[in-house]
């Protein structure tokens, strides 16, 4: 059983909205600045010229570099192109998930939390009760993921994550929270971070400060493997609160 609303879709609508607004500012700023870099290129390949005399094209070449380089800012920043690259981890996930729904599980996309910012990007209800999913597009070259010799920290490469862990349990509390006060549901939510792109740990797979950090190609037979703990109906019962209870995000 699946009830779909578009997995990512928050993510690309902030995304959009960012766009929007950064184009707006890019394109007066680069207008504004358009003469003084023509004037720094016409400067350049006259000064050029007038230095090597007889090569031209050093000059011409030195201003088109210019020109080229303040067109280049342009080109939208990471803090814009980071939510594109949320919303598509989140629609992997989501594709990962699918052939549980088709199982009998539940699978949630892109839902809010009443009182919190923050939104869920996937809630699986199934055999294995109910866990939360957090994607996180990693897809520096090289990084990984991995907890600190002392095991006091979570990286993914040079970055802490704590903050991310502590953000997934947050969330996972409050939805159960949500649940037991509207629908009078006794549940625990587990907590589970899909890392896209990075590789985790030695085997893919850790736990860090009870949340549950896997590659998202794992996180289907992870949650086979889990034991039984809710039946069909009771999943279809929890799973439709759930739809009601936290309502889409976008």
């Amino acid at each position: 059983m699946a009830l779909r609303v578009g997995a990512g879709q928050s993510a690309q609508n902030e995304y959009q909205r960012r766009l929007r607004s950064w184009r707006t500012a890019s394109r007066r700023r680069f207008l504004y600045g358009l003469p003084v870099a023509a004037a720094v290129a016409g400067l350049l390949d006259w000064w050029i010229g007038w230095r090597i005399t007889g090569v031209p094209l050093f000059g011409h070449g030195a201003a088109l570099a210019v020109l080229a380089a303040w067109c280049g800012t342009l080109a939208a920043p990471q803090h814009v192109t980071a939510w594109r690259s949320g919303a598509e981890g989140e629609r992997k996930t989501a594709r990962a998930l699918a052939p549980l729904a088709r199982q009998g599980a539940v699978i949630l996309h892109d839902r809010a939390i009443p009182g919190r910012k923050a939104n869920i990007d996937h809630l699986a209800v199934g055999s294995w009760g109910i866990a939360l999913v957090d994607t996180k597009n990693w897809q520096a070259k090289g990084a990984k993921v991995a907890v600190s010799r002392d095991g006091a920290t979570l990286w993914y490469g040079a970055y802490a994550q704590n903050r991310t862990v502590a953000t997934v349990q947050g969330e996972a509390r409050s939805a159960a929270a949500v649940l037991r006060r509207r629908e009078g549901l006794p549940v625990d939510i587990q907590s589970i971070i899909a890392v896209q792109g990075a590789s985790v740990g030695r085997r893919g797979i850790l736990v860090f400060d009870g949340v549950v950090v896997l590659e998202a190609h794992r996180l289907r037979k992870y949650l086979r493997r889990q034991r039984v703990i809710l039946s069909p109906a009771e999943v279809i019962q929890i799973g439709r609160a759930a739809d009601q209870a936290l309502p889409p995000k976008s």
